[in-house]
């Protein structure tokens, strides 16, 4: 029995090359020889997110150890591993599959570093930047004394009341996406619907030709007034597809990540999101919203494939841990809310708005004005039985990107009722071979705290020492 790993590089002369190492002597059943230089298999991490339902924060991190006294690896130090895929195996059977950050040497070891395999996604989502390079009055990318070197806003999904950027102050264009996919559906001046014009059919024509007065017209996410604006100018605008699984695709797919096709389509059933990004955002943080808008969660797969739906109960499973491989068990909460407490209230802030208005004209039905005062829209879902039961029972609100009123009341209902009833938080420190799928579900056996007919728990993360094939696992359900 022995651990291997396996390591995707670029030689010196920029040759695809696989690198295997052993701990002990290994031939694969295809006849590949590992060197057996491994002198720590490792200590790895790895967990998802679910924001306010889960207690805890997501991490990856990793590293292998290999003997280098005899210089042997020392021609490493021209090969580049970084973003490339590693493997780690027990047996044959993988355990720990992610990505590279770097090599680090010392006189006797070589360190291979995991990569957290949602870096990628922690800087800011791509945007392009106004150039400022207008020769008045033409140019759509502003000047030098107004907008040159901001971000190009972005419209994901789609946007109520949002403010656009003033591209030309010539000819009165504004800009509230820089994606093509962009269709400007409505323009108030001061919450007065201007009249539509009809769609430019070129960058070219939107420059060339004005619209009537108290008229715009649109190409994309630019639109052209006809007349100078009383007050606030806001749009409201979206893309070809804005519902939440498209949407997601197209932020995982520009920092070349995949979302699961299951999961596009289980997410566009919730209807559309609303983002509006006129400043420097990370990428993960937009997914993280969705994740939360949905009461879900979000974790990534070996493969950079993302996983993204509804966190549900954990349902029993044939995959087990038995009282015999468990060296300790502990359960720091029997809830999900506050105070590991279960949780009685759960409200959620949507149908957002961009721009709360109080500069509205005269002539704007009180409907609209009322709608104007307000950002978001609350909904909200109760159990009044839990606090009766569990007077300190906890609350949460999720400040959701979704569109849809009665999806939201939807999501309240159901995150109230997963949340509601005991939740337990448990952490099982194991002697076992496989480490199981995280966000998967797994049956606990012992006689500790009720658990001895098996109890169906969800792993949320966990941790592998691989030199003592000790493996450490959150578990909820």
């Amino acid at each position: 029995m022995t651990w291997t790993l396996k390591v995707e590089t670029l030689d010196a002369n920029n040759q695809p090359v696989t690198l295997r190492f052993s701990q002990g002597f290994y031939i694969d059943e295809e006849d590949n020889f590992y060197d057996p230089r491994i002198q720590q298999p490792g200590l790895y991490e790895g967990g998802l997110y679910a924001g306010q339902l889960l207690q805890q924060s997501r991490s990856g991190y990793g590293e292998t150890t290999l003997l280098n006294d005899d210089g042997g690896l020392d021609y490493l130090a021209d090969y580049a591993v970084d973003g490339r895929e590693m493997e780690l195996a027990f047996n044959g059977v993988p355990q720990v599959t992610g990505t590279v950050a770097r090599l680090a040497f010392s006189d006797t070891e070589v360190s291979v570093v995991l990569r957290d395999p949602l870096e990628l996604l922690r800087s800011p989502h791509p945007m392009e930047i106004y150039a400022g390079t207008n020769v008045l009055p033409d140019g759509l990318e502003g000047t030098e004394d107004d907008i040159a070197g901001e971000s190009k806003p972005l419209v994901m999904g789609e946007v109520r009341n949002a403010q656009p950027v003033v591209v030309n102050t010539s000819k009165l264009i504004y800009q509230v996406s820089s994606l093509s996919d962009c269709t400007v559906t409505a323009v108030y001046d001061r919450g007065y619907a201007l009249n539509y014009g009809g769609n430019y059919t070129s960058l070219a024509q939107l420059q060339s030709n004005a619209p009537a007065p108290d008229e715009f017209r649109s190409y994309q996410g630019y639109i052209r007034l006809g007349s100078t604006a009383t007050g606030t100018i806001t749009v409201d605008a979206e893309q070809s597809d804005p519902r939440a699984g498209a949407v997601a695709q197209s932020l995982a797919a520009a920092r070349g990540y995949t979302l699961h096709s299951s999961d596009v389509a289980a997410l566009n059933v919730y209807g559309a999101v609303r983002f509006y990004i006129t400043s420097d955002t990370n990428t993960l943080e937009l997914l993280d919203r969705i994740a939360e808008s949905i009461g879900g969660w979000l974790a990534v797969q070996a493969d950079q494939v993302l996983r993204l739906g509804d966190w549900e109960a954990p349902e029993s499973t044939d995959d087990a841990i038995h009282d015999y491989s468990i060296v300790t068990i502990s359960r720091s909460a029997t809830g999900s809310g506050d105070g590991g407490l279960p949780v009685w209230r759960v409200a959620l802030e949507c149908d957002r708005i961009e721009t709360v208005q109080n500069d509205l004209t005269g002539d704007i039905s009180n409907a609209r004005r009322a709608r104007m005062a307000k950002q978001t829209r609350r909904v909200v879902a109760t159990n009044q039985l839990i606090r009766d039961r569990h007077p300190l029972a906890g609350e949460i609100t999720i400040n959701s990107v979704l569109a849809s009123y009665a999806q939201s009341q939807a999501v309240a209902q159901r995150v109230l009722a997963l949340l509601s009833v005991r939740r337990d938080t448990v952490k099982v420190e194991a002697i076992e071979e496989l480490v199981p799928t995280v966000g998967g579900n797994i049956t606990l056996f012992t006689p500790r705290h009720g658990y001895g007919d098996g109890r169906a728990m969800r792993v949320t993360g966990y941790r592998l020492n691989a030199e003592t094939d000790e493996l450490t696992l959150n578990l909820w359900g």
